[in-house]
């Protein structure tokens, strides 16, 4: 038996294990919209560029947001932290959407 801790993944790492549900399909719908004339109109912080730990929004060299919901790990942190109203969530019927799949609970 080893003396050693297992080792502990980065967020990074943690992310790259994520199973995506009907991953490689051009036609899956997203389960959250982002208005994002919002985030480059009205939002002064742009917050969602900074907080989403998948990476899922972007600023460009012409500082606008931009949004793909691709790698969205569904962790509901965009929804809480965006103040302008610009994100919503919806789930479509799971053979038609995208979302993870949980293997541990």
């Amino acid at each position: 038996m080893s003396d050693q801790a297992p080792k502990r993944l980065s967020v990074s790492e943690r992310l790259g294990l994520v199973n995506y549900r009907n991953q490689g399909r051009t036609d899956a719908r997203a389960h959250i919209e982002v208005d994002t004339s919002i985030c480059n109109s009205t939002c002064s912080h742009k917050c969602t560029t900074r907080i989403c730990p998948a990476k899922c929004y972007t600023l460009d060299e012409h500082d606008q947001v931009h949004f793909q919901f691709e790698d969205c790990i569904e962790c509901g942190t965009c929804l809480y932290a965006c103040d302008q109203g610009a994100v919503t969530w919806k789930y479509p019927h799971p053979e038609e959407g995208r979302g993870i799949n949980w293997t541990l609970g």
